[in-house]
């Protein structure tokens, strides 16, 4: 009679914790433009100051480059600041030299994903991507870690923050785990300079990381990729765009801007 009781107590507490395991434990939500996970542990921190890469005109420079059969669109902006904001950027200002979509929003309820701040307020929390983006007056400064001083520091500094996906942290590639292949993005600091890096073909994360390495990136975070609509406008203020503007957006997509002052 005993050793049946305590081969039942053992086969239920066996079966309570595969259930504790398999149906409640965090799931990681499904985002609204592409649902990817990410592994990162460390913490790094670098700052580039875009007030230096001032020329008399605001504009942005592209360049191509190519590595390991991964074809590269460099953009490297000139006299202008970065700026973060909510809904689309107005397409008709000609100070906005390039727009890209920045955090990424949830599918089920669309709201932004990971820790949010616009001009001082916080607009989402959370961790579930690692990298992130600080925005305090000139300085832009992207980083990886779960926590980091520099959120506060935007909110009480009336600044901005978002969260992405790592991509490098200290001339390392940072994994992540993708879903097939797309157009990637990515903010990045390259030769002490803060650009934005894309893919011309659709490319894995991994492929698309390691490339941003061998060209000499040190820092970079995700921008949302796929057909995520942008432009840019180049030394003869010719607008370029990228990506697909569709008629209907979640209120609350983002957009990183680089804007002539």
């Amino acid at each position: 009679k005993w050793l049946w009781l305590a081969v039942f107590i053992l086969v239920a507490a066996i079966a309570a914790g595969l259930f504790i395991y398999f149906f409640d434990k965090d799931e990681t939500p499904e985002y609204f433009f592409e649902p990817e996970e990410t592994v990162a542990e460390t913490v790094s921190v670098i700052t580039a100051d875009t007030a230096g890469y001032k020329v008399k005109t605001g504009y942005i420079e592209t360049v191509l480059d190519s590595v390991n059969d991964v074809p590269l669109i460099m953009h490297m902006p000139h006299n202008a600041r970065m700026k973060l904001q909510v809904g689309m950027p107005d397409r008709s200002d000609s100070t906005i030299v390039f727009a890209a979509m920045a955090a990424d929003i949830r599918k089920d309820n669309q709201q932004i994903v990971g820790d949010f701040v616009l001009n001082g307020k916080r607009l989402a929390r959370g961790d579930a991507k690692k990298g992130f983006c600080a925005i305090d007056g000139d300085k832009v400064t992207i980083g990886l870690g779960e926590t980091t001083p520099l959120l506060q520091q935007a909110i009480d500094n009336n600044g901005s923050f978002f969260r992405q996906y790592p991509l490098v942290n200290n001339g390392q590639l940072i994994e992540n785990k993708p879903k097939g292949k797309a157009i990637r993005r990515a903010l990045a600091i390259r030769e002490d300079r803060m650009i934005m890096i894309e893919s011309k073909n659709r490319e894995s994360f991994y492929d698309f990381s390691q490339a941003l390495v061998d060209i000499g990136v040190t820092e970079a975070i995700y921008l949302v990729g796929g057909n995520a609509y942008g432009w840019y406008r180049d030394k003869e203020h010719v607008s370029y765009e990228f990506g697909e503007e569709l008629p209907e957006l979640p209120e609350n997509i983002s957009y990183i801007i680089w804007q002539i002052e």
